[in-house]
């Protein structure tokens, strides 16, 4: 059943039963009341203690009722609680009676009847609000609390059982709305369905830099390998023939390390181009990646940057029509990126370099093992595959780092499963992914000699990345297919809310093509060819990937414009799937 119809339903169902009589419970009841100054100040502060959300599965779910912690415990009010999971609530003049999956927690004059003993005896009633100590709902209704993000945000998360029994690789996916469409074109060898597996191994000694070695142990040929070159460096054509030979294409790291002052329209990057165009093959150029940070030299000047990419551009559209642009940023700082983009006009794909490290900037203080990669890709790959299709232009996962002088062979396994099992399904618009082979801990300059990130070298890690892989959706060699049919998807700017789903309004302008303005302080008016309506707009913060910041969504509910509009959707699975031809 939708996620968001049967909570609907549930919701429904429980007006219906109070209001009916077939449950009556007076708040006022004297023996049900809790009360005290540590209470009053644990309410007052509540708002300051946590966020106004709920992750549930994966998913961010909007509260009305402040959530707040005393004596080590923390306290849900039971009206959001109603709503997220699916309780069954009987209640009677001093009794109250809960039922999840066959499991059932009982009070009588909230005091707890379960057999099995507990420090914590009652549940709370504060402005007749029923607050549920977590304990509680973790030993009798088998549900998962903690704080998200190991307490460092304030987050609640609830895990259900049917979450718990999954694989840590597939945990907390949360929904996905897809977008299906007609008529799309297709960017320079595009491949309509499915992702070029691609590897970074130039500098993996384990296996003397061997592409066709690399195939071997992986159990894949990979479609691309890529390579660094800086600016005013040849054309390395030795290489590229080198993964001709392995059965590849090449994708080249073209870095002007001197500054963006070096690029101009001069014999260098002319006869750059022309050795691009006698290769004779497709050419993924990365050109000066990395940008929005500040660690390298051509950070700091976007409009500089912008004139020099499209100088450079606009050179290989002349000289090599093989090559492919790629603009490629780090995943974070997200508030620089967009002011370095050149425009769809100048750039054939949009890509991002991932990495999963425990700690950031080897500090021990700074942990960062929270991190999802699927949710490091959501920022660049909401903003931009409306448009562009997605490239991660590396990825690695540390099994081992000098910080805290420890193997971390589990945490490079889940991440790497995380990524590879779910990226096909899940981000249909990435059409690249390159692996970062490379034990940092040699082969990296001073100062940045941190962390391991190859597989060779391990056994579980390899057979890691080899069954995670194995899909048909990893492609080993160029696949041109004409069809002009597209799905997009968008995940994780979007939260439920009194059994809707409510959306980001950057997915209604930039990927349903409406136009969305203020209309008061509750509503949006969402515009399409002609017709508008009014919809209900509500706001949420939820957390980031990265560095425990938080994120506004200015959220607009989507099944209430799908309505309005009469476009063709439906659940499946928890996700939602939109069909608008000719979009």
């Amino acid at each position: 059943m939708l996620r968001n119809k049967a909570i609907l339903i549930i919701v429904t169902s429980l007006l219906a039963i109070v209001t009916t009589g077939m449950v009556t419970f007076d708040p006022h009841n004297s023996t049900l009341l809790t009360s005290g100054e540590n209470i009053k100040n644990s309410l007052a502060n509540a708002a300051s203690d946590f966020s106004k959300e709920i992750v549930f599965d994966g998913d961010h779910y909007k509260i009305d009722n402040n959530i707040f912690s005393m004596d080590g415990n923390i306290y849900i009010p039971l009206p959001d609680l109603t709503k997220i999971v699916p309780l069954e609530v009987k209640q009677n003049p001093g009794s109250l009676i809960l039922t999840h999956q066959r499991k059932e927690l009982t009070y009588k004059n909230n005091m707890i009847q379960n057999k099995e003993s507990n420090d914590v005896e009652k549940f709370i009633i504060q402005n007749e609000i029923i607050y549920l100590p977590s304990i509680h709902l973790e030993k009798f209704l088998n549900l998962e609390i903690d704080y998200y993000f190991d307490k460092r945000t304030n987050t609640i998360s609830i895990m259900s059982p049917h979450e718990q029994q999954k694989k840590p690789y597939n945990q907390n996916l949360g929904t996905t709305i897809f977008l299906h469409k007609e008529n799309v074109p297709l960017a320079k060898y595009e491949p309509r369905g499915g992702i070029y597996l691609g590897g970074y191994v130039l500098q993996d000694e384990y296996i003397n830099a061997s592409m066709e070695k690399f195939n071997q142990l992986t159990g894949r040929k990979h479609a691309s390998f890529f390579k660094y070159v800086g600016y005013e460096q040849p054309f390395p054509t030795e290489w590229v023939n080198e993964v001709v030979k392995a059965g590849g294409f090449p994708h080249i790291a073209w870095e002007p390390n001197d500054g963006l002052d070096a690029i101009n329209d001069d014999n260098y990057l002319r006869e750059f181009a022309n050795a691009a165009d006698a290769a004779k093959v497709p050419v993924l150029l990365r050109f000066a990646s990395e940008m929005n940070g500040t660690w390298t030299a051509y950070s700091g000047k976007p409009e500089l940057y912008i004139k020099k990419w499209k100088l450079v551009h606009d050179v290989m559209e002349e000289e090599a029509p093989n090559v492919m642009m790629l603009w490629n940023v780090f995943t974070m700082p997200e508030d620089t990126i967009q002011d370095f983009y050149p425009g769809d006009a100048y750039v054939d794909y949009v890509g991002v370099n991932i990495y999963n490290v425990v700690y950031h900037n080897n500090n021990i203080e700074e942990r960062s093992d929270y991190e999802n990669p699927l949710a490091l890709l959501n920022y660049v790959y909401n903003t931009f595959s409306d448009t562009k299709p997605i490239v991660i232009g590396e990825f690695g996962a540390t099994n081992y780092t000098t910080t805290d002088e420890m193997y971390h062979v589990d945490f490079a396994a889940r991440k790497i499963n995380l990524m590879y099992k779910n990226l096909p399904k899940l981000y249909p618009r990435v059409k690249f992914i390159y692996y970062f082979d490379v034990n940092n801990l040699v082969n990296a300059p001073e100062g940045r000699k941190i962390n391991n990130y190859a597989i060779t070298e391990n056994k579980r890690l390899l057979n890691t990345y080899r069954s995670s892989i194995r899909k048909n959706d990893y492609l080993s060699r160029l696949k041109l297919n004409p069809s002009s049919d597209e799905t997009f998807s968008y995940r994780n700017f979007l939260f439920y809310y009194n059994g809707e789903l409510f959306v980001d309004i950057q997915f209604v302008d930039e990927y349903l093509n409406m136009n969305v303005i203020e209309a008061g302080e509750e509503n949006y008016l969402v515009s399409l060819q002609g017709k508008s309506v009014e919809v209900t707009k509500e706001k949420l913060a939820i957390d980031k990937a990265a560095f425990f910041e938080k994120r506004d969504i200015d959220g607009v509910s989507i099944d209430n414009v799908l309505d309005e509009f009469n476009i063709e959707h439906f659940y499946n699975d928890g996700d939602l799937h939109i069909y608008q031809p000719g979009l």
